[in-house]
């Protein structure tokens, strides 16, 4: 064979070798950065956790996009209802966007996180994780805390979902209402 022809040969083999490697980049969903498809795309998405009989929480979303093998669920505008002993309304969770661990039940949530408990007090933050086997929220994040009108700040909480037992991690400031009705910090 010529140099010449053995110089096209080598140059077509290595035309259809790119060709061929770039073929699973859109939807192979390796680690290389491509894009997976999800196994089902479901609106209107709710899912109930229960443990021996009683809710312990609910989790709806606007779209839920599952993932089998990489044991995930993406969710859209989820809210997480969660549930005491009794069945009564302990706090409700809202964000912009969600993760489900569904081995685990473990989620996570981002943005705008709101958590709302039954007797009024309100998180905020901006990411916020679920541990199923603690049954606790943990955020690493800035938080806000509001309760009865008076604020606590901070970096990093966790607590129960009712908020009852909540510890802020560090940088805590607290701000209680004057009779006045102005917030001060309390030193």
């Amino acid at each position: 064979m010529s140099r010449r022809c053995l110089k096209v040969v080598l140059a077509v083999l290595l035309t259809v070798l790119v060709a061929l490697s770039g073929c699973d980049r859109g939807t192979g969903g390796d680690a290389g950065g491509g894009t997976v498809l999800p196994d089902q795309e479901i609106s209107s998405f709710k899912l109930t956790q229960t443990s021996d009989g009683r809710i312990v929480w609910t989790l709806s979303a606007t779209l839920a996009l599952v993932f089998e093998k990489a044991d995930r669920v993406e969710t859209t505008s989820p809210r997480i209802e969660f549930f005491d002993e009794d069945g009564e309304l302990r706090s409700t969770l809202t964000a912009r966007t969600g993760l489900l661990r569904q081995r685990t039940s473990d989620m996570e949530v981002l943005g705008n996180v709101v958590v709302t408990s039954a007797d009024g007090t309100v998180l905020e933050t901006e990411r916020l994780l679920w541990c199923e086997l603690k049954g606790k929220i943990e955020t690493d994040r800035a938080v806000r805390v509001t309760k009865d009108g008076d604020v606590m700040t901070g970096t990093g909480a966790e607590a129960d979902p009712d908020l009852r037992n909540l510890r802020i991690l560090s940088d805590f400031r607290a701000y209680v209402r004057s009779a006045s009705g102005e917030l001060e910090e309390e030193q």
